[in-house]
C-alpha cells in the first residue's frame, strides 16, 4: 500500500468488513447490535479523524485531531470511566480551547 488512496480504501474496506460480521453476528443471536451501536458510536467520530489522517498521509491535521479527542471523550463517558458531570464542564472547556488556538495559531502565509 503505497498510496494515499490505498489506505483509504483498505481502511473504509475493513471497517465494512467489521460492521457486516456485527449484523452477522447479531442474525446468528451472538450479539445485541443495538446495543453495542447505542454504546460505541462516538467512535465513529475517532474512525473520521483516523480516516482524515490517512487521506493526509499522517501530516498536521487540527480537525482529524478535534474528532478523535471528541469521539475518545464520548466514548469514555459513555463508558461510565469519566463520569457524567464532567461533561457539563467539557463544551465550555472546548470554546475556551477553540479561542485560544484561534488567537496564537501561526498565521498562514499566503504563497
Amino acid at each position: 500500500m503505497s498510496t494515499k488512496s490505498d489506505q483509504g480504501r483498505f481502511f473504509w474496506g475493513l471497517l465494512l468488513i467489521i460492521i457486516g460480521l456485527l449484523f452477522l453476528f447479531e442474525q446468528l443471536g451472538y450479539i445485541d447490535f443495538g446495543r453495542v451501536l447505542s454504546t460505541y458510536w462516538p467512535a465513529i467520530f475517532i474512525l473520521i479523524g483516523i480516516s482524515i489522517y490517512l487521506g493526509k498521509g499522517f501530516k498536521r491535521s487540527g480537525a482529524a485531531l478535534f474528532l478523535i479527542l471528541l469521539g475518545t471523550f464520548m466514548l469514555l463517558v459513555k463508558l461510565q470511566v469519566i463520569e457524567r458531570y464532567l461533561w457539563r464542564y467539557f463544551w465550555p472547556g472546548l470554546l475556551i480551547l477553540a479561542g485560544f488556538w484561534l488567537i496564537l495559531k501561526p498565521r498562514l502565509r499566503e504563497r
